[in-house]
């Protein structure tokens, strides 16, 4: 087979179709990797999705660009993307967001490719995919976007030896309910520049990355194995981008609600370790009306001793 060099000619080029059904059970247990404990997660038995699940579609249904088949579209391109980084996900719904029960066609397309310097040096190769679900009547139900950044050198992470030989670990019972002090708010509550507030997650444990894992399919080894992490030029093993990006949805669903959500877009800075003690927060940016619809635009953050990890921003109907 002749591998294609990376360039914009990959532009357009298309992967199989394949069907994802969205499962009640898969719903719940991603929500509650992500912290999650809304009931319209839990108890509804038309469960709506929280914004970033359908990233497991990929993983668990059909093609993604880190598990391309050697002989698909995407296998034929000359980059290992097992070591891709994760630059960052956007989430468009074009309506309510898919609920328990539906049946969705979803098709992956190369949206964009673009090679530049990156800010620590080095050159980058930037690939930008576009996953669309439809209805079985072909209506659009939502987009997924998602940046795969591959660096040109190793990556450049410091952590404490003592830090990773004493991280923390998970026992049974151990709360991870501290989103449930962020509470709805409704449009006369909102008001630009303000939110509910700061939350601060326990340190961050090998089993919350794990659950996570299970509950994406995303089954990396560099983020439950530390030999692996280290064979790739990490310290350790580290946490996936979207765990945090899930938990800022979280922050935002709490806040406004679930089935409000119209777009959910994050993206990654730097990296997290076990042991990271995380602060997430939001803010209103605009409130304002667009075809008959009150809407409000927040945005987010995670950050670690004040340094910022990974931005999120929303758009979110308020009824």
């Amino acid at each position: 087979m002749n591998l294609i060099t990376p360039s914009e000619s990959i532009i357009g080029m298309q992967g199989p179709k394949y069907e994802v059904e969205i499962e009640r059970g898969r719903i719940r247990q991603f929500a509650k990797s992500i912290y999650c404990l809304h009931p319209a997660y839990h108890e509804d038995r038309r469960a709506v999705v929280p914004p970033t699940f359908l990233i497991m579609s990929g993983y668990h249904y059909g093609y993604i660009l880190a598990r391309a088949p050697k002989d698909s579209a995407f296998g034929q391109i000359d980059e290992d993307f097992r070591t891709c980084a994760d630059g960052g996900e956007e989430f468009v719904f074009h309506g309510p967001p898919p609920r328990a029960g539906d049946v969705l066609n979803a098709s992956t397309v190369m949206h964009d490719f673009k090679e530049r310097e990156g800010r620590r040096g080095g050159r980058l190769r930037i690939y930008v995919t576009k996953t669309s679900f439809t209805a079985p009547d072909g209506r659009p139900v939502a987009d997924w976007y998602e940046w795969n950044v591959k660096t040109s050198h190793s990556p450049v992470q410091i952590v404490d030896p003592e830090r990773i030989a004493n991280r923390p670990f998970f026992m049974k019972g151990d709360p991870r309910d501290q989103f449930e002090a962020v509470k709805p708010q409704g449009w006369d509550d909102l008001e630009p520049g303000q939110g509910p507030g700061t939350v601060t997650m326990p340190p961050l444990t090998v089993t919350d990355i794990v659950a996570y894992q299970y509950a994406s399919g995303e089954d990396g080894p560099t983020h439950h194995d530390d030999r692996s992490a280290q064979a790739c030029g990490y310290p350790c093993i580290y946490s996936m981008g979207m765990l945090h990006g899930g938990a800022m949805a979280t922050y935002a669903v709490n806040w406004l609600g679930p089935g409000n959500v119209r777009r959910f877009k994050c993206k990654f800075i730097e990296m997290q370790f076990p042991g990271d003690v995380i602060d997430y927060r939001g803010w209103v940016v605009k409130k304002y009306e667009d075809g008959g619809q009150r809407m409000v635009d927040i945005e987010l953050d995670f950050t670690r001793e004040r340094a910022v990890l990974g931005q999120g921003w929303a758009t979110f109907v308020v009824p």
